[in-house]
């Protein structure tokens, strides 16, 4: 078989180097200058929206607190409600009005339950000055008594983790002899 060779391909004419059109170098310049802007607004608006952040987090916490300090009052005043209301069922005999008064303290309970409200617990072995109250003492029997409640008087409560109002009690106390 032949080999069949092509023919070569002509090359585009030479064309002069043209000298550079001012407009292009002008052109180039302004969106130069346009990308540095852009490049600006960006880093400028990251530290807006930053500081927007940082100001509606404040916001909401001063918002926040406001609301819990006008709540603190209300639940105060229920936890008195509650004390009237063990006071009145202490008073009562067995019966309908008893049972009343006994479904209504529930019902209180579930009330402050639903505003972060609850009961400490009824007594812990030994006295903690942050959950309790020390309202008087009885003398311990040996020094592993010492500072065990003896009894509730008025139960405590707690709020959003801290003490609404603390448990009173009567402890135990040890005195060497």
């Amino acid at each position: 078989m032949e080999d069949a060779q092509q023919p070569p391909v002509p090359s585009a004419p030479a064309v002069p180097a043209a000298a550079p059109d001012p407009r292009l170098d002008r052109l180039l310049e302004k969106v130069s200058v346009l990308e540095q802007l852009f490049v600006k607004r960006i880093k400028e608006d990251g530290v807006h929206a930053a500081a927007y952040n940082a100001l509606y987090q404040d916001m909401s916490k001063y918002r926040d607190d406001a609301f819990r300090g006008a709540q603190k009052p209300l639940l105060k005043g229920l936890v008195l409600l509650y004390d009237t209301m063990k006071r009145s069922l202490a008073g009562l005999e067995d019966g309908p009005g008893k049972a009343a008064v006994e479904l209504h303290i529930e019902e209180l309970l579930e009330v402050m339950a639903r505003h972060e409200v609850e009961r400490i617990a009824e007594a812990p072995a030994k006295y903690d000055r942050a959950l309790q109250q020390a309202l008087g003492t009885e003398p311990a029997a040996g020094p592993e008594e010492d500072q065990a409640v003896v009894r509730v008087v008025r139960d405590g409560f707690r709020w959003n983790g801290s003490v609404l109002r603390h448990q009173e009690v009567v402890i135990k106390a040890y005195k060497a002899t």
